[in-house]
């Protein structure tokens, strides 16, 4: 961890002093926090689903054109995956998001300027605890019980598409606003909820992430 944490150091100051020595303008890192909306899935007699959650990721982005850029991203999400297989069962995840894009600017006009964006990325999804809510019943049972179903990270391969706003605040800082979505096979965290296995997560189905974001963006 701590390797690779120095290998990214690395490389930003290594594109940083490029930047430097380039035309000014041709590079930008930005911040941004996002809301996150999971679309519903179904397969397999299974519902498949996720609770709002929230994402902080960061870009680099690389203009090797004045229309034409390259961006490198990463984040990290955090929601609830529910899964309605008769019960309700939770697992809590962080998401780890490692993607890449071509973006396209058509124009910049005074301080605003319009992009779009398409590319690819890997999700990481770790489950960090699973309960399950069951139905409320007339006896004094508790309806959220915490279970363990050994659940086991995933990655998922995504195709990632969005556009977005920059506008000039002042100097080289920027305000970002932009809309991102994902599509990838649903996780299942090779999850049985039975001794036989003939209960699982697996929906087999595409799922759909919506991430509108807002961020900060230094152009150097």
């Amino acid at each position: 961890m701590l390797r690779s944490a120095w290998i990214v150091v690395a490389a930003v100051l290594l594109f940083t002093s490029l930047g430097v020595s380039q035309d000014n303008g041709r590079f930008d890192a930005s911040f941004n926090g996002a809301a996150v909306f999971t679309r519903q899935s179904d397969g397999n007699g299974i519902q498949q689903s996720a609770t709002i959650g929230s994402n902080y990721f960061g870009t680099f982005r690389f203009r090797f054109r004045p229309r034409h850029s390259l961006i490198f991203n990463y984040g990290r999400a955090k929601n609830s995956q529910v899964y309605q297989t008769g019960f309700d069962y939770h697992v809590l995840t962080t998401i780890s998001e490692y993607s890449g894009a071509y973006v396209y600017s058509p124009f910049q006009k005074g301080r605003f300027e319009p992009f779009a964006l398409v590319g690819a990325a890997a999700l990481r999804f770790n489950p960090t605890s699973t309960w399950v809510v069951f139905p409320d019943f007339a006896v004094d049972v508790p309806n959220r019980v915490s279970i363990n179903l050994n659940a086991v990270k995933e990655t998922k391969a995504a195709i990632l598409y969005g556009a977005g706003l920059d506008c000039r605040v002042y100097g080289r800082l920027a305000l970002r606003l932009q809309y991102r979505g994902f599509f990838y096979t649903a996780p299942d965290f090779k999850v049985n909820t039975d001794s036989g296995g003939s209960v699982n997560f697996a929906t087999g189905s595409r799922g759909h992430m919506a991430e509108p974001s807002v961020g900060l963006v230094f152009r150097f």
